[in-house]
């Protein structure tokens, strides 16, 4: 194994094989092992000063909290382990098999990736419940006086960014991953993103509003959309959209 992974990670991982499947700005480090024919992810966050903003966004034992609330109603990845000591925190998880709305086989079938999106984000929306919902979107408890008042509350993905979502062999809708933004809040801060995502060079290049607002069965709406665009390009948010590309899946 490479002296540069974590000795955590090390140790979770056993004999298996490690690969560095994503990075971010934080320090942190996401790993796909693969044993025996199953696939785990161990997600890895150093220790280390970082802003309240920064902290909400690498939290991996809230994240696996809500994750596990999440599952009960939604597809996403099952927890297999989490911890934390002075050197940074970890979270295990079993792998989905699927690939990232990003992952190259897609890129020839962007309608397939826009709409596998769209549809993940509205059935993640319609299932779980507001009411019972633990938790609050960031925006919503600490920007409120710069966004319009609610459309509809729902519980928000948080990060509804192309890699975020995960499409199976057919080109359906599979899951969601990483989830440590997840809470109750307008669904427009997610919709507004997932559609700024789509657009980035780095993953189709394009606008596809249309398609995507069509497929969650919403009309547009350009106030709220330049709202929580604004609040994303802010400097005082802009952390890890779109600066890396995790590789989730088989």
């Amino acid at each position: 194994m490479s002296a540069r992974i974590p000795e955590t990670v090390a140790e979770l991982a056993g004999e298996a094989p490690v690969e560095l499947v994503w990075r971010n700005e934080l320090g942190g480090l996401t790993y796909r092992v693969e044993a025996g024919g199953s696939v785990r992810y161990i997600k890895w966050q150093q220790a280390g000063d970082l802003a309240a903003d920064e902290r909400d966004d690498v939290d991996l034992l809230l994240e696996s909290e809500k994750m596990r609330w999440a599952g009960r109603f939604i597809r996403v990845p099952r927890v297999l382990g989490v911890g934390a000591d002075e050197h940074g925190s970890w979270l295990v998880t079993e792998g989905i098999e699927a690939t990232p709305a990003v992952d190259p086989r897609w890129r020839s079938r962007p309608e397939d990736a826009v709409r596998a999106i769209a549809t993940g984000l509205r059935r993640m929306h319609d299932a779980l419940p507001v009411d019972t919902c633990p938790y609050r979107a960031t925006w919503s408890t600490k920007y409120r006086a710069e966004l319009p008042e609610a459309e509809h509350l729902v519980v928000c993905h948080g990060d509804p960014c192309m890699p975020n979502t995960l499409m199976d062999r057919e080109g359906q809708f599979a899951g969601h991953v990483d989830l440590a933004r997840l809470g109750v809040g307008d669904r427009w801060s997610d919709l507004a993103i997932a559609t700024y995502s789509i657009s980035w060079d780095i993953n189709l290049g394009r606008n596809y509003d249309d398609l995507f607002l069509s497929t969650y069965g919403v009309e547009p709406d350009e106030e709220r959309i330049r709202a929580y665009l604004a609040l994303w390009d802010a400097p005082a948010r802009d952390v890890s959209h779109g600066s890396a590309v995790p590789i989730i899946g088989e």
